[in-house]
């Protein structure tokens, strides 16, 4: 199952959810891999990826093999693709075949399926040839939002791009809209929950990332929120939402002899 994280808004949760959803699936047993597509680095950087090594642009442009990007980390069952700025200059050269323009990823990713369980893409926040290529291979998207009536009303133009994809390329689903940063009895988070759960029945999460200083300072030390705080708000609400993707996704995992 390949799933994007997709918002072209920075600042919404995007990147955490990846990396703290990737490692809940992982604790599970589901063998993960997570793919920064995001020329930002964030979650490069949140997982300590070291400098002068192979990264994304080099599997996607045929440089380097698949074995010599892929990185592990700490955690069983998680594994890693990082990026690094000049993806850019690998998008630009994408541009040029338009016939393979936005298939690059879709091309690539295919020959993962077997790896692994579950391989999370971590997108970046504006819409572009890179960002097409990340839907195109995804089956699902999910896309977080943060509870404020100025972030939801900017979900028009990606719901958009993603109903193009659908109309002309794929049956790109979406696997669930996340509202972030919910602060709990303030009433604006409330009604833009229940504003986006009547503009996309059936297409929202039950679970809400709520604000919590420990995401923020997981994140800081390159931990998913599973093995840095077990006991704070961030923990049980990515615990939900893992419990909630897989009852989604039905996805078996696989022998351990065919996952890395």
């Amino acid at each position: 199952m390949i799933i994007a994280f997709a918002n072209q808004k920075g600042g919404v949760a995007k990147t955490t959810t990846c990396l703290n959803l990737g490692a809940g699936l992982a604790m599970r047993g589901y063998s993960t891999l997570l793919i920064d597509s995001d020329p930002q680095t964030s979650l490069s950087c949140y997982l300590g990826a070291e400098a002068g090594k192979p990264t994304l642009g080099d599997w996607l442009m045929d440089r380097t093999p698949f074995d010599q990007v892929v990185r592990a980390t700490p955690h069983a069952n998680l594994s890693y693709i990082a990026t690094h700025e000049r993806l850019i200059a690998d998008e630009s050269l994408m541009e040029q075949d338009k016939f393979k323009a936005i298939h690059y990823f879709k091309r690539k990713t295919e020959t993962l399926r077997d790896r692994y369980d579950f391989i999370l893409i971590d997108t970046m926040p504006s819409f572009s040839v890179l960002l097409a290529n990340n839907l195109v291979a995804a089956d699902k998207v999910v896309i977080p939002v943060k509870l404020e009536w100025l972030s939801i009303q900017g979900l028009a133009p990606l719901l958009a791009k993603l109903r193009d994809i659908q109309d002309n390329v794929k049956d790109l689903q979406i696997l669930g809209i996340l509202g972030t940063f919910n602060r709990k009895g303030v009433t604006e988070c409330h009604k833009c929950f229940t504003e986006l759960e009547a503009q996309l029945p059936g297409r929202v999460f039950a679970t809400t990332i709520q604000l919590n200083s420990k995401l923020a300072e997981a994140a800081g030390v390159g931990k998913p929120i599973q093995h840095y705080d077990r006991l704070c708000q961030g923990f049980t609400d990515y615990e939900e939402l893992t419990e909630e993707v897989i009852k989604k996704c039905h996805v078996k995992k696989k022998a351990p002899a065919e996952a890395r």
